[in-house]
């Protein structure tokens, strides 16, 4: 597979040791008409030097001390939201999509923990807790809630060993596939009193699939958050973002609290089932969840190189005959993550790259080219409107990948093999851009 290709500038090179400088705190000094102005940590200090070159600190403006006291509370309150929920030094120490990921992102946690409230009373009244203290079993309850829980424990570890490698390589799809499950075993926990006679198997099923997405989100934050930090403040945005889902988390249980309650009392009087109309409200809510988590993926501009990515460059690379490449904002407008049936999916899907020699050469036709070969890189074949790409051991993997990946495409546009001008040039735009993780 095609590994992650990070675009990094800032970074001192020596002796082919790679050495990246963390501040904790920085500041920044400017000589402006006679007077230091320091900036550190988003506050700025002003100085005046005099002929003797002593420094006294100035006072503000007048015009500060009169500002009225509603904006300087409002000013202190902007302060305070900033220090809780932004990393240190903001914006200066993130990218610019971090902001608009983060609001989208928590929409999307408020709307996520409405439904949660929703669906765990949808759960309690399904295994009768609910109705009423004389008609509960609370044995029975706690053994089936258990038990559910268990079951979809031991199906998440097993899906985990399987499926989690893939996480790193094609986020944005992933990350959306597990709003789709989140939604999904939220809309199933709202049926369950439906289905009384078999609420381990959809309960079970049900937090199988919410656990699912969390494990998916548990994997694709880190690097998410990586893409954003710009001072190596990992740690920083990390926390930060628990502390802006812990208030996302605690808005959402109030408003799905209160939304239950007024649903219950609104609609006592009418005919129709209130697990209905919940089951109604809770879709539309999931509805939205899913637009929020969308807009949050297409706000994110990462930086790295996966299959798909690597495929929008290159094809536009060969068919525009340019000599720039595209910009990380181009190429990541253009990578789908919903869908799989547009273009550049159906390349990525015709090109195997580290394919086994059998399925490169089913017939065994050619493969004493591969055997009798020395000193090289890999071997490409073509059949059945699809191309196989088998690597020798000794070669180098980062660039064999990328030069391989490269051939294949080329053939498949041109039918024929590039000009090793061609390819040459667009190695190094690429390599002086990307720099290999």
């Amino acid at each position: 597979m095609i590994k992650s290709l990070n675009l990094h500038r800032n970074i001192f090179i020596k002796n082919n040791i790679t050495t990246i400088f963390s501040f904790r705190c920085f500041t920044s000094i400017t000589n402006k008409y006679n007077k230091l102005i320091e900036t550190s940590n988003g506050k700025t200090k002003e100085y005046k030097i005099d002929s003797d070159c002593k420094i006294t600190e100035l006072s503000p403006p007048p015009h500060q001390h009169q500002t009225s006291l509603i904006t300087n509370e409002k000013k202190k309150g902007i302060e305070i939201v900033k220090r809780l929920f932004l990393p240190s030094d903001y914006p200066n120490s993130v990218s610019k999509d971090y902001l608009p990921y983060q609001k989208w992102m928590f929409a999307q946690n408020v709307l996520g923990s409405a439904t949660y409230v929703l669906s765990t009373h949808a759960l309690l009244s399904s295994v009768g807790v609910s109705s009423s203290i004389s008609t509960t079993l609370p044995f029975a309850a706690a053994i089936a809630w258990v038990l559910k829980d268990g079951l979809g424990a031991t199906a998440l570890v097993l899906f985990a060993s399987r499926y989690s490698s893939l996480f790193d390589f094609d986020l944005k799809k992933y990350k959306f596939r597990g709003d789709i499950l989140h939604n999904l075993g939220v809309l199933l926990e709202m049926c369950t009193p439906f289905l009384p006679g078999y609420f381990l198997v959809s309960a079970s099923i049900s937090n199988l699939s919410k656990g699912l997405a969390g494990l998916i989100y548990g994997s694709t934050r880190a690097s998410l958050n990586r893409s954003f930090s710009k001072k190596e403040n990992l740690g920083d945005i990390t926390a930060k973002y628990q502390s802006q889902s812990m208030a996302a988390y605690l808005t959402g249980m109030a408003i799905g609290s209160t939304s239950g309650i007024l649903l219950n009392d609104v609609f006592s009087h009418l005919h129709y089932s209130p697990h209905l109309l919940n089951i109604a409200f809770v879709f539309n809510i999931s509805m939205i969840h899913l637009y929020c988590g969308y807009r949050a993926l297409k706000s994110v501009q990462l930086k790295t190189l996966n299959k798909k990515r690597a495929t929008i460059i290159i094809e536009n690379w060969i068919q525009s005959n340019s000599t720039s490449l595209m910009t990380i904002e181009d190429v990541n407008n253009l990578e789908s993550f919903i869908l799989s049936n547009d273009k550049y999916s159906k390349l990525c899907d015709s090109v195997h790259l580290g394919s086994s020699i059998k399925d490169a050469f089913p017939t065994n036709q050619g493969i004493d080219q591969l055997i009798n070969t020395k000193n090289g890189e890999y071997v490409i074949t073509h059949h059945s409107d699809n191309i196989y790409i088998v690597y020798y051991e000794n070669s180098d993997t980062k660039h064999r990948v990328l030069k391989s990946y490269f051939h294949a495409l080329w053939f498949l546009s041109k039918n024929k093999i590039p000009p090793s001008l061609r390819l040459c040039h667009f190695k190094t735009k690429l390599i002086n851009n990307f720099q290999f993780s």
